[in-house]
């Protein structure tokens, strides 16, 4: 995926300079792109155009990154969308917590049967 930045091109630094309250983050998605997990969610081909700001998989990442930081609800990703460690892992832009909502049901119309118990 070209829009997400690799972690190990983000600099750490132990100063309070440029800190993050999530910056413990950063050894998980360490471990998401050592088992290429971005790639994976590419590879889920769900319907949304080629040059779309955010793309499905894009979204995705960004809702597990954030479950992850505690953002139990779509509207709890607001936190979120000033991070300038998780601006930096998407390219520069988080997703608004209105579209989060959206990127799901577009992936359950890809393929119903699958998410269907």
């Amino acid at each position: 995926m070209k829009s997400i930045t690799s972690t190990t091109k983000i600099k750490t630094e132990f100063s309070l300079q440029n800190a993050t309250s999530n910056g413990g983050i950063k050894i998980f998605l360490d471990y998401l792109e050592k088992i290429k997990f971005p790639q994976a969610l590419a590879d889920l081909h769900c319907s949304k155009h080629w040059n779309a700001m955010f793309p499905v998989c894009r979204i995705l990442l960004y809702l597990i990154v954030g479950w992850m930081l505690g953002c139990q609800r779509l509207f709890h990703f607001r936190k979120l969308q000033n991070d300038s460690l998780i601006q930096r892992l998407l390219g520069g832009r988080c997703p608004h917590h209105t579209l989060l909502n959206k990127g799901l049901k577009r992936l359950s119309k890809t393929n119903p049967s699958l998410y269907q118990i």
